[in-house]
């Protein structure tokens, strides 16, 4: 099976078909991205442009884009955020969705996570984030960015924070800021000096523990398996998809909440995030929450 679900945020691929009993199933998320050039007025060489594009900020140097220094740029970009995001995660199925067999012998599939960047023109069909983005002088070393304003030398790492020892916490924001559009938020929103319902731009915001300072949706470039949110949320709509059609009494037509009840696991699995390869696990074993980490021998 190879199903889209198309959310507001990405387009979500689940494909079952590569499954055997080594294979997992693949959830890719794609963020087609709409890209704009901001140049300097009336086609001026040079000019200037406010931090965050709010007018009581600083403005900064910035230069003419060329054809060939956009689609560079374009291209770094694409390649290094997805490359960040690509294969880092796999779900542990803890619903029994998705089953299949090898032989005589049932499967259930875990769930590698994949992310798909595209780079389109901002006014593009299907495009789910539109983004400007500067370029920057070569006097300039920082400007105000954000999700959606981003400044040439947004790929290039530099020193965002200092932890306790005094060592430097390094970033490449461009791909804390393709976490912010999967959905993410900053590490320490929740706690008690970045609450939910405060400004949480603010500098505590992105972590005041080491551990945290140096997540990617902090101030570093650490993955943490929170950071799998996306998928999951992803996979659960997946899953109960799945549990609807299979329900004889609702398949093919308007289904309402109750009828989940007659398949409750696909609502209250909670799909655990690992940072390793776990690999597809019998039905039994699964049922066991046996976890399958190196290769067995299925022909055995």
């Amino acid at each position: 099976m190879k199903k889209t679900i198309k959310f507001a945020k990405f387009d979500a691929e689940l494909n079952t078909d590569i499954c055997d009993a080594y294979a997992n199933a693949d959830l890719t998320l794609t963020l087609n991205l709409g890209f704009e050039q901001i140049n300097p007025a009336a086609g001026a060489a040079t000019g200037t442009y406010h931090d965050y594009n709010k007018a009581a900020k600083p403005s900064r140097k910035i230069i003419k884009w060329t054809d060939s220094s956009w689609a560079t740029w374009k291209a770094n970009f694409v390649a290094t955020a997805q490359a960040y995001w690509n294969g880092k995660f796999w779900l542990l199925n803890d619903s029994g969705c998705f089953s299949y067999k090898v032989g005589a012998t049932a499967f259930v599939p875990n769930i590698y996570c994949k992310c798909k960047i595209t780079a389109n023109a901002a006014g593009a069909a299907g495009v789910h984030h539109k983004i400007k983005v500067v370029r920057l002088d070569p006097t300039e070393n920082w400007f105000g960015s954000n999700a959606k304003l981003y400044d040439s030398k947004d790929t290039n790492s530099v020193e965002k924070a200092t932890d306790s020892a005094g060592n430097p916490v390094m970033q490449r924001a461009h791909v804390h800021e393709v976490g912010h559009l999967l959905g993410l938020g900053h590490v320490d929103i929740g706690k008690a000096h970045c609450p939910a319902n405060s400004d949480t731009n603010l500098k505590p915001c992105y972590g005041v523990e080491d551990a945290d300072m140096n997540s990617v949706m902090g101030s570093g470039m650490t993955l943490m398996v929170e950071h799998a949110q996306p998928w999951r949320t992803a996979i659960r709509s997946f899953a109960i998809e799945e549990a609807v059609q299979n329900t004889p009494m609702f398949a093919n037509v308007f289904v309402p909440m109750s009828a989940l009840f007659f398949n409750p696991t696909s609502v209250l699995a909670s799909w655990p995030a690992k940072l390793r390869r776990t690999y597809p696990r019998t039905s039994i074993e699964a049922a066991l929450g046996v976890e399958i980490i190196s290769r067995v021998n299925r022909a055995a």
